[in-house]
């Protein structure tokens, strides 16, 4: 009898799928992958799609049965791990992945963006290798976005009620991909801001093919139908962001214009660029630092890299704010004519003051500087030329009115230009609008157009595909402290009253770096805001040593690196201490101490020798080695922990957004998964009857008439609230500031003898000047106006909450009272489960949607706007352009 031969076992395949690392421009490898193109999120948040295909591909060459397995890297980050497929084979395996890759793109490409994948097969799970830092802030944004593509309103069976959920839902996400936790860079001239921030850019920038799919549906103004107006333009979801943000400062009037007639003339055409391939050959020469010790030059990658003395570069006075955006593109916004006439006459007012009377009453460095920059200025912006004397220009302008602006800068007075590339070629839109940038930011003596739109520059905003900015970081890149023109200072101090977290920049140590950046650091409001609420702001104090020799390092020095852990420890312990005694933290509590000390980060960073190692040659597919090869280095440099805490950072800050988006994602499921059989019983009891349509008129009359009275009541209760707070609480502390003013007036009224204090540019906060009018008139208001706006706050609350309950009560009583005894009786709960939660959506939009977020910062914003107008309307205007 013959023997039947047993089959033989399947053998396992094991297969290691990873995310593979992108080169930027230069060929420098991006440390960075956003959560979308991932396949480790792709397994994390979409198994299912990810096993179908794994299968399919696995069929193709025999492998069938896939199981995933993932090894978690020893990072504390969630998606820092390896993904395994672990398949049987019945048949002999020849390792030829060509024909699996093959088909696994394909399948991913066809339903999602995950492409860039490194497929090899392994024999066990012990390898992690390296693979790209997925963003927190992106990882969660898109987890939320994945969420709200499978909420469809049209397949919701209760019809408006969970389309109220979804748009609620669809409105917080707009709102947090709205909101910017601010990094404020500050530090003195020439210590290297923005060849930093430029390295950065670089690093995380999106490849070339990368920035073409982001942009293949983008709407340029000049795309826009021709007759539509620009209140229906919210349909162009793809528009850029620049024209967005113009969109908002609208009013109302305004949208009923024709959107390419407005927008199409700020629209600036970009300058043709022919230097691609040279920019691409200098930022590759940065490889030579790590590898043969060479001394680099690389061209700018897109802010201008300023020198440390210029003359006329310091009247350069504006922020440039830098945000994510996936088309290179940028608004520059000039000073009014108005407010360029009040800045040139300071320059009338200081000349006609004694020097030798101001010793005592004003910053003689500043005063100084000032006199240069607006002597420049004024050349620049009218055509009057020099003159010979103070008096000369005393006896001609006796009012900012009086002076007259060139031709050229009364086109540009108040103006908003927009640049924005084409979205097809980084590199071109890249080199467009640096070449742009630079113009308007740096001297150029043969050009004097250029001179005037610089001194004439208010703001800068750039949007560009670097990833270090994607998911609501925005860095403000403010001139250098030691610039000491007065309206350079006002710029660096209102933007560090509005920062989130402050980025010092020191060469060796926060302990040695310049008394001016101290000071402007220590009076700021965020220093004020950072001491109350630490977990809420972040300091950051890097130390940038590596123009020093002593600081560079090759790949031969991978003992001498590691000595920088003991350096940095030393470090830190200093600048603590520095810290503590600048912001006055002796007397805290030690629990205090502590909350401050972790909410401050101290290092060393090297970003040219990052740089530098990221652009080391490989084999495609073989980035990761780099990583590997170099981890010592790379551990070092202070980039990457650079990159992870400020992501960390703005986790943090959008977390009770992002929980608030889960709650509600939570809340529909739950509806749509598990509505009780009795809730949906008495539903389809009253939707039975309200068939009926003589009852379903009656039903609707007595609730719109009876929700009306509750409105009224509503609103009056809100009224009377506000009423009693101004009438009280307002005016007490508005009478305690008059009074405080009046006794701060008498006690400095001998110093204030000179015009500029009352500059409304500054508004009362001329730096020339020791004597600042704002504090002598709204001295200790600031914490008054908190606590009031607090307590507002609280008490609306509470009403939002009686009239919710007075509105569920009343529908369950007309319900009751119109439908008489045909369903059973309603309950206060039934209500309740119906449209609690709608009630809620409804309301929270209204109050934050129509009525702008409602929270102590608006609050405060809006009511400073108009104690600023009417303080230079009544005080400051009045003083300051008498004859």
């Amino acid at each position: 009898m013959a023997h039947n031969p047993r089959k033989a076992r399947p053998s396992k395949v094991l297969i290691r799928l990873c995310d593979a690392f992108t080169r930027t421009d230069g060929n420098i490898i991006c440390p960075l992958i956003k959560a979308e193109i991932s396949i480790r999120v792709l397994y994390k948040l979409q198994e299912k799609v990810l096993y179908k295909a794994v299968q399919e591909a696995g069929t193709g060459i025999g492998l069938t049965d896939p199981t995933f397995l993932w090894k978690s890297a020893a990072t504390g980050r969630e998606m820092d791990g390896n993904l395994f497929v672990e398949y049987s084979n019945s048949q002999r395996f020849n390792d030829n992945l060509k024909q699996y890759r093959e088909t696994l793109v394909r399948n991913l490409k066809e339903v999602l963006k995950v492409k860039s994948i490194l497929i090899d097969k392994v024999e066990d799970t012990d390898e992690i290798i390296p693979q790209p830092i997925i963003s927190e802030t992106c990882f969660e944004l898109h987890k939320l976005k994945l969420c709200s593509e499978r909420l469809d309103p049209d397949d919701f069976d209760t019809g408006a009620t969970r389309s109220v959920a979804y748009d609620t839902i669809k409105s917080h996400l707009d709102d947090l991909k709205g909101q910017y936790t601010k990094f404020a860079v500050l530090s003195q001239n020439g210590r290297g801001k923005s060849f930093i921030l430029n390295l950065l850019m670089l690093l995380t920038a999106d490849f070339e093919e990368e920035y073409g799919e982001n942009n293949l549906n983008l709407k340029l103004p000049k795309d826009i139908d021709e007759n539509v107006k620009l209140e229906e333009i919210e349909k162009y979801a793809d528009l850029p962001d620049v024209v967005k943000d113009f969109l908002k400062t609208l009013s109302k009037e305004q949208t009923k214009e024709c959107a390419r007639t407005v927008i199409g003339p700020l629209c600036c055409e970009l300058p043709k660029v022919k230097e691609v391939q040279h920019s691409n050959n200098s930022l590759s020469n940065v490889a030579n630092y790590f590898s043969t010790n060479s001394r680099i030059n690389i061209d700018p990658y897109i802010l201008a890299q300023k020198a440390t003395e210029k003359s006329y570069e310091s009247t350069t006075k504006c922020i440039i704010h830098l945000r994510y955006g996936t088309v290179y593109q940028m608004s520059v916004n000039y000073f009014t004519e108005k407010d360029l006439q009040q800045q040139l006459f300071e320059l009338v007012t200081l000349n006609d003051e004694d020097s030798s009377s101001l010793m005592g009453e004003t910053n003689k460095k500043i005063r100084k500087r000032a006199q240069e920059c607006l002597k420049a200025r004024f050349e620049i912006l009218t055509d009057y030329g020099s003159f010979t004397n103070s008096q000369e220009m005393k006896d001609k302008f006796q009012s900012p009115k009086d002076i007259v602006l060139s031709k050229e800068v009364q086109k540009l007075a108040g103006k908003t230009e927009l640049y924005i590339g084409n979205g097809k070629e980084a590199h071109y839109d890249r080199l467009a609008m640096r070449r742009i940038l630079r113009k308007l930011t740096t001297y150029d003596s043969n050009d004097e157009y250029s001179k005037k739109k610089i001194a004439a520059v208010k703001q800068i905003m750039i949007y560009l595909p670097s990833k270090i900015l994607y998911g609501g970081k925005e860095i403000l890149e403010m001139p250098g402290t030691d610039d000491s023109d007065p309206m350079a200072m006002y710029f660096i101090q209102t933007a560090l009253n509005e920062a989130d977290a402050v980025i010092v920049i020191s060469e060796f140590a926060f302990n040695i770096a310049e008394k001016e950046v101290k000071h402007m650091l220590s009076s700021s409001d965020f220093a004020k805001y950072w001491k109350e609420k630490p977990y809420n702001y972040k300091l950051m104090l890097l130390a940038y040593p590596e123009k020093n020799q002593g600081w560079q390092y090759g790949k031969d020095d991978s003992e001498a690196i590691t000595q920088l852990e003991g350096e940095e420890r030393n470090k830190r312990t200093e600048e603590l201490r520095l810290i503590s005694d600048i912001f006055k933290m002796k007397d805290m509590m030690d629990s205090e101490k502590e909350e401050l000390e972790e909410n401050i980060i101290t290092a060393f960073i090297l970003p040219v020798l990052h740089t530098s190692i990221l652009a080391q040659p490989t084999e495609q597919g073989e980035e990761y080695k780099v990583f590997q090869e170099n981890e010592k280095f790379l551990k070092h440099t202070g980039i990457s922990n650079l990159i992870t805490e400020m992501d960390t950072f703005v986790s943090s800050r959008q977390k009770s957004t992002t929980e608030k988006i889960r709650n509600k994602f939570s809340h529909i499921c739950q509806e749509m998964s598990d509505n009780s059989k009795g809730v949906r019983e008495a539903a389809r009891t009253v939707l039975c009857v309200l068939n009926n349509r003589e009852i379903k008129d009656t039903l609707e009359s007595t609730i719109n008439s009876n929700h009306k009275k509750l409105l009224i009541n509503f609103t009056r209760g809100i009224v009377e609230l506000l009423k009693e707070i101004v009438n009280t609480k307002v005016d007490a502390a508005l009478k305690e500031t008059v009074k405080q003013a009046q006794t701060n007036w008498r006690r400095n009224e001998n110093k204030i003898i000179h015009r500029g204090v009352f500059s409304p540019f500054f508004i009362g906060k001329n730096p020339v000047y020791k004597v600042l009018l704002y504090n002598i008139f709204f001295d200790g208001l600031e914490d008054k106006k908190t606590r009031i706006f607090t307590e507002i706050k609280t008490r609306i609350e509470a009403l939002l909450q009686q009239y919710k309950g007075n509105i569920l009560q009343q529908l369950t009583n007309d319900l009751n009272m119109v439908l008489g005894n045909n369903p059973p009786s309603f309950t206060l709960q039934f209500v309740q489960d119906a449209i609690g939660n709608e009630l809620d959506d409804a309301l929270s939009w209204y109050v934050g949607n129509k009525r702008r977020p409602f929270n102590v910062k608006t609050m405060r914003k809006c009511f400073e706007k108009s104690q600023n107008q009417c303080f230079k309307e009544t005080i400051l205007i009045p003083n300051f352009e008498k004859d």
